[in-house]
């Protein structure tokens, strides 16, 4: 987007509007700059231009201390007070609201950063992730003790420690040792004072600026010795990775690339639509006459009204006819799609891009035509391809599945489906898990329907052991394993339904 500033207000009318009296001399030590990426161009005496990530903007007409100013911005950065002191000691008072104003629209698109400068060298930055993202450092009290968000992490990025939190609408860059070594100490509730003489290298100045940023920005709590829930009865019924999962895979709490960014594009191919199969023992699958079924089966409505989830089978299994029919209207490859970017297709269920990166694994417990064991389902050539025979670990995926469900009864087969991580990452930014779990949704779903107009007995599955199934089917973890598990069998006659 490019666009001038304009400044449609009187300039002492804009003081006003940002709801803020113009005072100097603050004890404010914070230290603004733009944040990494925002580049500035002088393109005249008066006229600068400034790139962010997602818009140009075009300042003219500027005043020798509102340019001073900016490209302190662009550079080493200052405190507030310092950039309004050099714009009122350049140019008087006339640009000081127009300062201001400037200084708010950088605010409100995301291009300031907050720095903790201890001994002159950067301590902490706060950089803004998110469009609602306000700085708003929170006074500390001295008698108080604070402690660390159950919430918060710290990780590696581009060789620095950053500090995050789904609570939080900003990242903090930890630049030196001591940063770290604060924030690790309030893993345990600890004072001010405390802190002051745990870190004597940092000036009680740095140590106040640092714990006032991680408080306002949600990083830290004032510690509460008689509460149940610290962080209230809401939060303590989130678990760390289920927040983290809503806020990173969703947009509004993180500044990172997010959807069809085909970040790999120029870097590594695509996985095949069709996982290639190995050379194996294969089993041709029974194809039903979808015309036919067209015409004659159970009304919709009926199919919905009567899904159940059926956890207890009849005497005689499932026939591998049955069984080729339910994989056949579920999960076959319908056609292939051409596309100039990624192999893509059309199946039964919908999915997302039509990339298709779920793969189908059966352990066959009791079919009558198919021999027991591990197999992977060809949804092109709608086929059965052995992994393995039955041995320690097929059983143990077996058990998991009777412990999921809470029966005795052993499964007659266990549908495995398995992610293609990185059919989905080389597109999606972000929400590439996220889409993959929605995927497995909908499968579950068509699963559950065509069974019951099959007259089966499905059940899907709350969870498993993707470690476990890895090891089963012989896959590396990272590339493809385990995200969801359907129990299918023959159905009895009887109350047997939950």
């Amino acid at each position: 987007m490019y666009g001038t500033l304009h400044e449609s207000r009187s300039l002492a009318s804009l003081s006003g509007i940002l709801g803020r009296s113009v005072k100097y001399g603050m004890p404010d030590n914070y230290i603004l700059s733009f944040v990494k990426g925002i580049s500035v161009d002088r393109l005249s005496e008066d006229h600068i231009a400034i790139q962010s990530q997602d818009r140009r903007f075009h300042l003219k007409s500027l005043t020798a201390g509102l340019r001073r100013a900016i490209l302190l911005l662009s550079s080493s950065g200052a405190t507030e007070d310092e950039l309004a002191r050099i714009t009122l000691e350049s140019d008087g008072d006339s640009s000081i609201a127009r300062f201001y104003f400037y200084l708010r629209i950088f605010t409100e698109h995301r291009m300031i950063q907050n720095c903790v400068q201890c001994n002159g060298q950067p301590l902490a930055t706060l950089t803004p992730i998110s469009s609602h993202f306000q700085f708003s450092p929170e006074e500390i009290n001295p008698r108080a003790a604070y402690e660390l968000s159950e919430f918060a992490y710290l990780h590696k990025k581009k060789g620095q420690w950053v500090l995050e939190s789904p609570l939080s609408h900003g990242k903090i860059t930890l630049h030196r040792w001591h940063g770290a070594a604060l924030v690790a100490e309030l893993a345990d509730p600890r004072s001010f004072q405390s802190l002051c003489a745990l870190l004597p290298d940092l000036s009680e100045e740095a140590v106040r600026l640092l714990l006032e940023m991680l408080l306002g920005a949600n990083f830290i709590l004032e510690h509460n010795t008689g509460a149940p829930y610290p962080e209230g009865e809401i939060l303590a019924q989130w678990d760390f990775h289920d927040l983290l999962f809503h806020a990173r895979s969703r947009m509004g709490r993180h500044a990172n690339p997010y959807g069809g960014t085909y970040r790999f594009q120029e870097k590594l191919k695509p996985l095949p639509a069709v996982k290639p199969t190995k050379e194996a023992e294969t089993i041709e699958l029974y194809k039903p006459d979808m015309a036919k079924l067209e015409q004659e089966d159970y009304p919709f409505s009926l199919v919905l009204e009567h899904r159940r989830s059926i956890r207890e089978y009849a005497k005689s299994p499932i026939t591998d006819r049955q069984l080729g029919e339910f994989l056949y209207r579920t999960a076959r490859l319908k056609e292939s799609i051409n596309s100039n970017v990624q192999e893509l297709s059309a199946r039964p269920y919908p999915g997302g891009g039509a990339i298709y990166e779920l793969e189908l694994y059966l352990t066959v417990n009791a079919c009558q035509g198919i021999p027991s064991g591990l197999y992977h389902y060809c949804p092109k050539n709608h086929l059965l391809c052995r992994i393995s025979d039955p041995n320690e670990n097929t059983e143990a995926l077996l058990k998991d599945a009777v412990y999921s469900t809470g029966q005795e009864g052993q499964p007659q087969v266990l549908v495995t489906i398995a992610a293609r991580f990185q059919r989905l990452s080389w597109k999606y930014e972000s929400m590439a898990y996220n889409v993959i779990l929605k995927n497995v949704g909908v499968l579950y779903q068509t699963m559950y329907l065509v069974a019951t107009a099959m007259d089966l007995a499905p059940c899907a599955l709350g969870g498993g052991d993707s470690d476990l199934f890895a090891r089963a089917a012989g896959l590396d973890y990272y590339a493809e394993t385990s995200v969801g598990e359907f129990l299918l069998g023959s159905k009895r006659t009887g109350p047997n339904t939950a």
